[in-house]
């Protein structure tokens, strides 16, 4: 369910530990996931402020921006169909950990942020992967509608970076994709799409 391009990026995968809790707390990672969705929107909308006068990058953004929005509502109405209140979730550590490693200066931190952007979408696209395998019913033909859009996401925020400055990329992203790998595979007090390892194991 993986690319073989975000294979390559991922040095670990998402643990079976994460998994099961994520089979415990449906309503949670329903609710973090139209956060997500919701973030990811914003963050293709931020970036269309950037864009300049590349048409073909302000458009791809616009798509991205409206994907992510049908995807918030795809989210909601099975939230609702399932009698989940809405509740605020304070945001978990993964994105905002990410979102530190990204340079101050220009240019070098638009290309930082497409990273990161590309990075969320490959992991987001690993998890998704995972969870098919655990989920059925209503819930698995949700995120089989979710997963191919991330891949497609990933691979245009990466692209986009590496056309951007490709020596940056290259120097920065074994960096990026180390500090992916210790958010996901070291313990985490709160359970959220993006977080690590349990911290707490059920008895």
């Amino acid at each position: 369910m993986l690319s073989s391009a975000n294979q390559s990026l991922l040095l670990c995968q998402t643990p079976a530990s994460w998994l099961a809790e994520a089979s415990r707390q449906i309503p949670i990672l329903l609710l973090d996931q139209a956060n997500c969705e919701k973030k990811a929107a914003a963050t293709a909308i931020s970036l269309l402020h950037r864009s300049g006068l590349d048409q073909r990058f302000t458009l791809a953004l616009s798509r991205i921006a409206r994907e992510e929005l049908k995807h918030l509502e795809l989210v909601l109405k099975l939230t609702k169909k399932r009698n989940i209140q809405m509740q605020h979730l304070s945001a978990g550590r993964y994105a905002g950990g990410l979102h530190s490693w990204i340079s101050k200066r220009e240019p070098a931190r638009l290309a930082d942020q497409l990273l990161v952007c590309a990075m969320i979408e490959a992991r987001s696209c690993e998890r998704i992967g995972a969870l098919l395998a655990v989920l059925d019913g209503e819930l698995k033909t949700l995120y089989e509608k979710l997963h191919d859009a991330e891949d497609r996401h990933f691979e245009f925020y990466m692209a986009k970076a590496w056309e951007l400055d490709a020596d940056h990329c290259e120097r920065r992203l074994g960096d990026l994709c180390q500090l992916d790998s210790e958010l996901v595979s070291s313990p985490d007090n709160e359970f959220r799409f993006h977080s690590g390892v349990p911290s707490v194991q059920p008895t």
